[in-house]
């Protein structure tokens, strides 16, 4: 599909988590693929976004889009491999806060190495990513991939649009349909469904 990012396929994705150097870096693969969640999104998720105050993961993660002249909400349900995920690499950030006694711990759930402070950026996150693919020689794949791969794969499962809508924050349904894949696979289990 010209101009699309490529919709990745169970393989890939093994493939891509192989590769991919860092929990911190996997873990910003699996965001994308479990919430649909554009990079920029990922990037500016806060610690307190993710878990509660006594460290567990939270059931829901909440997030903020401001859309035009208004803030929109969305309440994505955190899945329960996301949800191992999240719980394991914050044991490994707990533990690195216990090792090293001049170690600050970020609000942001994918810090900055340079400045822990601030999150990591958007082409530091692309690059990640890119270098990932490339490795694997997956041609089409972007950052975008994820968040095409989680609602496509959300739609092919036969989940309503208005509710992949609400998760993945399209101001219309005919900015979603845009996103979506349609494999010819698809065509042909929709008119091989039909029973008369």
């Amino acid at each position: 599909m010209p101009g699309k990012a490529k919709v990745l396929g169970s393989k890939e994705i093994q493939i891509v988590l192989k590769v991919l150097k860092t929990h911190r870096d996997k873990l910003l693969f699996a965001v994308g693929l479990y919430t649909g969640l554009r990079i920029s999104e990922i990037i500016s998720i806060k610690m307190s976004d993710v878990f509660t105050t006594s460290g567990g993961v939270r059931n829901t993660l909440k997030i903020t889009r401001l859309k035009k002249k208004n803030t929109v909400y969305s309440n994505i349900p955190i899945h329960p491999k996301l949800r191992e995920q999240l719980a394991s690499y914050k044991e490994l950030l707990d533990d690195q806060d216990q090792d090293d006694q001049t170690y600050s711990p970020s609000p942001w759930l994918f810090p900055s190495t340079d400045n822990p402070e601030s999150h990591i950026g958007r082409i530091r996150a692309h690059n990640i990513l890119t270098e990932a693919f490339d490795s694997v020689n997956i041609e089409g794949a972007s950052t975008h991939s994820m968040r095409r791969t989680c609602l496509t794969n959300m739609s092919r499962a036969g989940i309503p649009l208005r509710t992949i809508q609400e998760i993945s924050g399209h101001s219309n349904l005919g900015q979603l349909k845009e996103y979506l894949a349609v494999d010819p696979a698809d065509s042909h289990r929709a008119i091989m469904s039909l029973k008369y």
